[in-house]
C-alpha cells in the first residue's frame, strides 16, 4: 500500500470546495483561479481513485467518498488549526459563524455559546437578524432558522418545537392567576408579535384552543420580534405567547410565569440548519450536540 499522503495543496483545495459547495468561490478563498480547484480535484480525485464531486446543473455535488474525506480532513485540519494558533498564543483567527434571530440569540443561544466554542474549539461569532431574507443572505457557517424544516438541499436539524403558552413577569402573573387581573386589561396588555404571513402560532390560535370568543377590545401592544416581545413581558409591561424551551431558563429562575397548564403546538419550530452533509462532519455533529437539551450542561 502506498504510504505517501495527498498533496496539500489538493487538499486545501478540496476542503475548501467542500466547504462553499463551489468550485468559484473556494477559487476566491484560496485567492488562485478556477481552474488550479478544479486541476489539483482532479489530480486529487486520480490519486485517489474515486469521484470526489459530481458536476450537476453547473454545481459540485458531493459524492459519499468525498463525505468520507472531509470527515476525517476537517478533523486534521480543525486540530492544525488551533495547536498552530495556541503556538502563535492566540485565539483562531478564523470564527465559526452562527446567524440567528434575536429573541433566540438572546434568550436561549447566548447561555450555550461557550459550551459550543469548547465543543469545536474555535471562537463563535453570533449574528442576529429580523428578517429571514436576511438570514439567508448573511454569510455563516450555519443557521438557526423558524420553519418545517423544508429547505432544499439543506441539512437540518430540529432544535425546538413550537410549543407556546402565555407568561408574564412574577408580580403580573400572580395577579392573573388569582384572579385580580386579567389577560387584555390596561395592566396586563396583550404583546403581539407581527405575523403577515402566518407562520407561527399566535394570540387567535391559543383563543380558539381553549375556546375562547375573540375580545375585541382587548389592548395589544404589537411588536416586530419575539426578542422584544420576551424584554417588554420581563419588565412587567403585558403578556406575551412564549416559545416554551426558548424561555425554559427564564422559567427556571422565575424571571417569568407560565399563566396556564396547557400548552399549543405544532409541526414548525426552529431547526439548525447547515450545508448538505453538515451534520456528517465531526464539526457538524459537535455543534449539534453542543445545542441540542442538555448538551450544555456543565
Amino acid at each position: 500500500m502506498p504510504n505517501d499522503l495527498p498533496t496539500l495543496k489538493g487538499l486545501r483545495a478540496f476542503e475548501e470546495a467542500y466547504r462553499q459547495r463551489s468550485f468559484t468561490a473556494a477559487a476566491q478563498n484560496l485567492n488562485v483561479q478556477q481552474p488550479a480547484i478544479s486541476y489539483q480535484i482532479k489530480c486529487l480525485e486520480s490519486d485517489l481513485g474515486v469521484t470526489l464531486f459530481e458536476r450537476k446543473n453547473g454545481r459540485p455535488r458531493p459524492t459519499s467518498h468525498a463525505h468520507e474525506l472531509f470527515e476525517t480532513l476537517s478533523k486534521a485540519f480543525d486540530a492544525i488549526r488551533v495547536t498552530s494558533n495556541h503556538l502563535r498564543g492566540k485565539t483562531p483567527s478564523g470564527s465559526f459563524t452562527i446567524a440567528t434571530y434575536p429573541g433566540i440569540g438572546t434568550y436561549w443561544l447566548s447561555n450555550r455559546l461557550p459550551f459550543l466554542s469548547h465543543a469545536i474549539g474555535q471562537s463563535i461569532k453570533l449574528v442576529t437578524l429580523k428578517r429571514d431574507a436576511d438570514l439567508w443572505q448573511e454569510n455563516a457557517d450555519c443557521r438557526i432558522a423558524f420553519g418545517r424544516g423544508d429547505w432544499p438541499g439543506k441539512d437540518v436539524r430540529l432544535l425546538i418545537p413550537e410549543n407556546i403558552c402565555p407568561v408574564a413577569a412574577p408580580e403580573l402573573g400572580a395577579q392573573i392567576i388569582d384572579g385580580t387581573d386579567r389577560i387584555g386589561s390596561e395592566t396586563a396588555q396583550i404583546i403581539a408579535q407581527e405575523d403577515p404571513e402566518n407562520r407561527w402560532l399566535g394570540w387567535g390560535d391559543w383563543r380558539e384552543h381553549l375556546g375562547l370568543s375573540e375580545e375585541t377590545a382587548n389592548k395589544t401592544i404589537t411588536v416586530n420580534d419575539h426578542g422584544l416581545a420576551m424584554h417588554l413581558t420581563l419588565g412587567g409591561n403585558g403578556v406575551a405567547l412564549a416559545w416554551l424551551e426558548v424561555v425554559d431558563d427564564l422559567l427556571s429562575s422565575g424571571g417569568l410565569v407560565r399563566l396556564s397548564d396547557e400548552t399549543l403546538s405544532s409541526d414548525a419550530g426552529y431547526w439548525l440548519v447547515g450545508e448538505d452533509g453538515f451534520f456528517e462532519t465531526t464539526r457538524g455533529r459537535n455543534v449539534l450536540e453542543a445545542l441540542l437539551p442538555g448538551g450544555h450542561s456543565a
